[in-house]
């Protein structure tokens, strides 16, 4: 037996009901909308989300350097007024250098519990641009060309190589001595030492008395 038309469209009319009541009891979470993580932003950035939550009491959106350790946060905007997937606050990226940053939306409660979300990785870049990637060029074939044929260098001569060239002797040192010299020069001073000690002698005699 076939339902009639007027019961199946209450089933549905009461189904869809349901599954609205169901959503309608989710609770809200604190979140960021936009930006996301990785954009990249410049000038003026609008920063949506939501922090009306149950037990809202204030809101604080800040932002941090990426890869601070003193965990140091600078307020963009707080707020008491609750904001529902809307503008939280705007930031204006042109007060702070380039680099990454990390944006952070703390919501208090009014039994002192916080919540809190972090979206990482944004860029500002208002003062310089991201590389571009270069695109490295590829030769293309025309058609009906040959590609082109490689240059072959002819074989070096395989000959006998020369024999190497032996040193040249010196010439012999003229002021080299011989030992024959060597002795003969020590014969000539020991015999001048002698006459020296002679002469000496003989004038010691001849002034005395």
């Amino acid at each position: 037996m076939r339902a009639p038309p007027l019961v199946l469209g209450l089933a549905l009319a009461l189904a869809l009901a349901a599954a609205g009541a169901v959503r309608a009891q989710e609770p809200a979470v604190v979140s960021i909308t936009s930006p996301a993580a990785g954009e990249v932003m410049r000038g003026q950035v609008s920063v949506r989300g939501t922090s009306a939550v149950p037990g809202f009491n204030s809101s604080e959106l800040a932002f941090s350097y990426a890869g601070d350790l003193t965990g140091t946060w600078f307020v963009i905007q707080a707020s008491t007024q609750p904001v529902t997937n809307d503008i939280l606050a705007t930031w204006d990226t042109q007060s702070i250098t380039d680099g990454d940053y990390i944006l952070r939306l703390r919501v208090t409660l009014q039994d002192g519990t916080l919540q809190e979300t972090l979206v990482a990785g944004l860029q500002v870049r208002n003062y310089t641009s991201l590389p571009t990637p270069t695109s490295v060029p590829t030769a293309t074939a025309t058609p009906g060309s040959s590609p082109p044929t490689p240059m072959l260098l002819p074989p070096s001569p395989t000959g006998t190589q020369p024999p190497p060239a032996t040193p040249t002797p010196l010439p012999p040192n003229p002021a080299a001595l011989t030992r024959a010299e060597i002795y003969s020069s020590l014969g000539r001073g020991a015999l001048l030492i002698i006459l020296l000690f002679v002469s000496f002698g003989i004038l010691l005699r001849l002034r005395r008395p």
